[in-house]
């Protein structure tokens, strides 16, 4: 039945009945039951609206599950012609009827029937029952599944295409982290640096490992700015340069008279400090095994109390650990504890050292000549010599040797350009020529030679002619005259072939 007939026959209902009450004498009786009349059709109006402007598709049977109302979406959605739902039942042109499996089971059913179109639908059907438990209108409701696996699908592409956005966003933040000390050209730095900014959102336990001297304090620091509590302290304890007997108290604080030698007021700890901000616990491996077990405990909890206290403290902030340790070893000695491990490397990042990474050399070496330029106000360049000694050298002492070698050259440096005579003699004293030429791309070979101190040019081309270098080759290679190769060659006593041939 449409919605028209239907409403027709609610008033065929309703006005014989005014104009029985109009004939009525009392006249309160008369004015409240057409305020009730009044009321009944505008809620009629009301739930018509509902019915007929629903997006999902309604469908109402009789108790028999002969249909006897419908809405517009309800064609929309299963592709049945309005004049074929009434007066029959659903099973003619649906192969899973749930309006039928409601009248066997009494209870709300569900299906996915295939239609005449072969439109999958789903529609979950409900009992209405009158007073005495009978059946008399099962409502099914009607939702078109081809729409949601589509916005499904959809979804699914927003997401895809939010996670590429967001992985281009991490790799041009990598990119630009150099800014805040954090240089990264090569392949494994990049890595790092990128998933060290993806786990900056999150609130995991870090711990960083590397050689002294790889830069974890600043892989810290960049996870820190990164983060959301960027605002917040970034609080640092080395864990091996406080005495043992301190340790515990300097860590948590401690309350008024907790030991003999307390101040009177009590002392905040590191971990109170930290809170809302990065607590960053450097040298993580030089922690004594009882405060291990303390920290554990901490870390499990996020609380912890004052020395001499008894109330909970909630340690409100991120934690990063670092160590320049093998804690795999010390676990396997019994000096470091196996669960402490696992609780704070949650997520890992391990450091190469400055050897392994030779493309971050160059990069690195410009960076803390430009910082340094600043903070002294000079204008010093590095030689092309310099540069390949810096390639060919091994940096044990890594990051922080390299910055403090250049901060003592651009200190003592006679004019704008650092020589190879001012460098250290085990530098010069290990440089491999011929590595050197190899690795080298951010130098240019015009004129690379013309830098090579004397002390040094009988070395580079005794380690050439050994290698079967001609003069021509030399000169290809180091970019000057074959001439000059050979007028030097000369002037040092050595023999060289000086026919062009490969």
């Amino acid at each position: 039945m449409s919605s028209m007939n239907k409403n027709h026959q609610i008033k065929k209902v309703i006005l014989p009945f005014k104009e029985i009450i109009k004939k009525k004498k009392r006249n309160n009786d008369q004015k409240y039951l057409l305020k009730y009349i009044k009321e009944l059709e505008e809620t009629n109006r009301e739930l018509d609206a509902i019915f007929k402007f629903s997006h999902d598709g309604i469908f109402v049977s009789d108790g028999n599950g002969i249909g006897i109302r419908y809405n517009d979406s309800y064609c929309r959605i299963t592709g049945i012609d309005a004049e074929k739902l009434m007066g029959i039942q659903p099973q003619k042109y649906m192969s899973d009827s749930a309006t039928l499996k409601v009248l066997k089971s009494r209870k709300q059913e569900t299906t996915m029937p295939v239609l005449e179109s072969g439109k999958k639908v789903l529609i979950t059907s409900n009992p209405v029952f009158d007073k005495d438990g009978n059946i008399i209108r099962v409502i099914a409701n009607a939702r078109d599944m081809t729409e949601l696996i589509n916005l499904k699908s959809q979804i699914e592409e927003v997401k895809e295409l939010s996670n590429r956005y967001y992985s281009e966003i991490l790799h041009l933040r990598s990119q630009d982290v150099k800014i805040k000390g954090m240089v990264a050209e090569s392949s494994v730095m990049k890595d790092i640096v990128e998933t060290a900014l993806k786990i900056a959102a999150r609130e995991v336990t870090v711990l960083i490992t590397g050689d002294s001297g790889t830069g974890k304090e600043v892989l810290a620091r960049t996870i820190h700015e990164n983060s959301e509590v960027k605002g917040g302290p970034f609080v640092k304890v080395n864990c091996g340069s406080i005495p043992e007997n301190l340790l515990e108290s300097e860590l948590f604080g401690y309350e008024k008279g907790a030991f003999t030698s307390a101040s009177k007021s009590g002392k905040t700890g590191i971990f109170e400090i930290a809170i809302g901000g990065t607590l960053f616990l450097d040298e993580i491996g030089e922690l004594p095994l009882a405060l291990q077990a303390k920290l554990l405990g901490v870390l499990q909890d996020m609380k912890f109390t004052r020395v001499g206290g008894t109330k909970e403290i909630c340690l409100n902030a991120r934690v990063i650990a670092a160590t320049n340790r093998n804690l795999a070893e010390m676990i396997r000695e019994k000096k470091f504890r196996k669960d402490l491990f696992y609780r704070l490397n949650v997520v890992g990042l391990k450091i190469p050292s400055l050897n392994e990474r030779k493309d971050d050399i160059f990069p690195l070496a410009n960076y803390f000549i430009k910082r340094l330029n600043k903070k002294y106000k000079t204008a010093n360049t590095l030689s092309h010599g310099v540069i390949n000694a810096f390639i060919s050298y091994d940096w044990p002492g890594n990051i922080r040797e390299m910055e403090n070698l250049l901060e003592r050259l651009v200190v003592l440096a006679p004019n704008e350009q650092i020589t190879m005579s001012m460098l250290p003699d085990y530098m010069v004293s290990n440089v491999d020529f011929k590595k050197i030429l190899v690795l080298q791309k951010n130098v240019s070979k015009e004129n690379g030679l013309k830098t090579i101190l004397d002390n040094v040019e009988r070395k580079i081309f005794e380690k050439l002619i050994a290698d079967g270098y001609n003069s021509y080759k030399m000169a290809n290679l180091l970019g000057i005259n074959q001439s000059t190769i050979v007028r030097k060659i000369k002037k040092l006593g050595l023999k060289i072939n000086t026919m062009q041939y490969d």
